[in-house]
This record gives structure tokens, sequence and C-alpha cells, in this order.
């Protein structure tokens, strides 16, 4: 019997920074607060379905250092299989995040280790044992390549491409799209990607191949796209701390509904809903650790 959902992107260790405002050129701003908390796209989201009790793995690199020892024993905590995920020498993966007084961030990302990651190192055989792979992106094509060979295994695909992919254009990732199952942009990155309006962009995605094309609007929910036919799912409202990572908490919602096989509409719901509960606390996860009485009986 399959297992549930292995992710493959890069493991960051993240340090969230609370000031004021974003500094300009030349100018100082305190830090008011700081925060750490483990960290990445793709990590975030298979922590989501782990708190959800889906039975997932993590695959990628960290460094041989105390941040990744850090890491490590957070992920065995949570019950996540870390037997994939690589320890190399060098740094572990950071993203250092600036966030304002009104939840807006600004990133800065630093690679690491994330960017050694060599097509020798994964073991393609034991990703077949998942029903799904969820991507996401890497600053060095290496692992693009490494990407694209996980799309052709015939294991369903989930793809978070996020800002760097999204600036690289559709030219860049189009094998893995024709592959996609479920991808997961916000309104930005859609209009980048494809150069195109939210409606006409979701539905040249389809077209290339991508089965279901999710945007997250923020505060306005989702737009469910699949086989042009495009729907939207509307979220409550919420106090929001930090925006850091509620994408990631989003797919991982959603994707909980497709591992269940709820209805598209239910995924949107649920993807909302955990999204809400990342946003309220500060890190992309810390939200969704203390709710213990949320998860949810359904």
């Amino acid at each position: 019997m399959k297992r549930d959902l292995i992710g493959f992107g890069a493991i960051n260790y993240d340090f969230i920074c609370l000031i004021d405002k974003l500094a300009d050129s030349g100018e100082e701003v305190p830090i008011k607060r700081l925060y750490t908390c483990p960290g990445g796209s793709v990590p975030n989201t298979v922590v989501t379905l782990s708190v959800l009790g889906k039975d997932v793995a993590l695959a990628g690199a960290i460094g041989k250092d105390n941040l990744g020892t850090e890491l490590l024993d957070f992920y065995r905590s949570h019950d996540i299989d870390i037997k994939l995920v690589l320890r190399k020498g060098g740094d572990t993966g950071r993203a250092f995040v600036f966030v304002d007084k009104e939840g807006k961030r600004t990133i800065y990302p630093f690679g690491g280790v994330n960017s050694d990651i060599r097509m020798e190192d994964l073991d393609m055989e034991k990703i077949r044992d998942f029903k799904m792979v969820h991507v996401g992106s890497f600053a060095n094509p290496e692992q693009l390549k490494i990407q694209e060979a996980i799309s052709r295994l015939g294991v369903d695909i989930s793809f978070s491409p996020g800002m760097i992919y999204a600036k690289m254009g559709l030219k860049y990732i189009k094998k893995i799209l024709k592959n996609c199952k479920i991808l997961f942009l916000n309104e930005g990155e859609l209009k980048i990607l494809t150069g195109s309006s939210v409606f006409v962009g979701i539905s040249l995605l389809n077209k290339i191949g991508v089965e279901i094309v999710v945007v997250t609007l923020g505060e306005k929910g989702c737009l469910i796209g699949l086989k042009g036919d495009i729907t939207k799912v509307k979220a409550k409202r919420v106090n929001m701390k930090d925006e850091t990572g509620a994408g990631d908490a989003f797919a991982g919602g959603f994707l909980y509904g497709i591992l269940e096989e709820r209805e598209l509409i239910e995924c949107g719901m649920m993807g909302n809903e955990i999204a809400s509960y990342a946003i309220r606390d500060f890190g992309a996860i810390s939200g969704l650790l203390k709710p213990k009485d949320l998860w949810l009986n359904r």
C-alpha cells in the first residue's frame, strides 16, 4: 500500500525579524523582535500534512551544523520520515524574513547545501512508494533536472514553484508542468509566470497539461482551475500577524483534501482554513502547532 506524500524542496531555517518598516537605501531600521523556526516551502507543507495526520516524508539536504541537527530533531518529533534527507558538508539553508507592522514581508534566502543536491543523491525508486510528490523551487538548475526526472516517475506531482521559478518563465518549468497534477501559485506568481491575467493564465496552464491549477488570493480565498472551468472559494477574515508560509500551509490543507478524496471545493475550503491558522502567529508553522484541538473531526 502506497504512503501519502513525500516532499522534495529546499530545507531552510527561518530567521524572522519584526520591524516597523522596510529600510530604504542607506537607512537603519531596528529589529524589534527576532523569531527562529524551521522553514522552507516544501517542508512547511509536509509539516502541515503531518500535523493533519498524514504519512509523509521529506527529501533534500541539510548541513552538518547545529541548525541541521535541530531541524532533524524537529522533523522526527513531528513524525516525518527523514531517511532521504542528506547531510552534506556546508551550511544548512537559511531564510531571513523581514516582517513589518502590517504583516507584510520581504525574504532573503541563502541556499547553503540545498544547491549541492545531485541526481545520484536521490533514490528514485523510494519515491515511487508514495501516492504524491510535492516539489518546490531551488536556486540551482541541477535540482530542476532532478524534479523533471521525478515528474516522469508516474507518481502524482504537486508543485509550488514560488516566485523564483515564476520569474524564470513558463519555458523554464514547462517539462514539469506537463506532468503536474496540482499547481499552487499566488496571484502575483501566476501573472509573472504566464504574462497574463488571472483567468487567462489559469486556462493557459490547464491547456499546457496541469490538471488542477490553484491560485491563492490572500484574504479573498482561492481560485481552482480544472479543464478550463474556474471556481472561487472564499475565505474567512482573520487577524494576521505574519503571512510567511501561508501559501505553504494552504497547500498542506488542500493536499489533505486531495489525499482524502474530497471534492475540489472542499479541498479549497480546507486550504483556506489551514492558512488562516498559519497567519495568526509568526513563522509558517507556529500557528499550526498550537491549537491541538483544531485538527479537525473529518
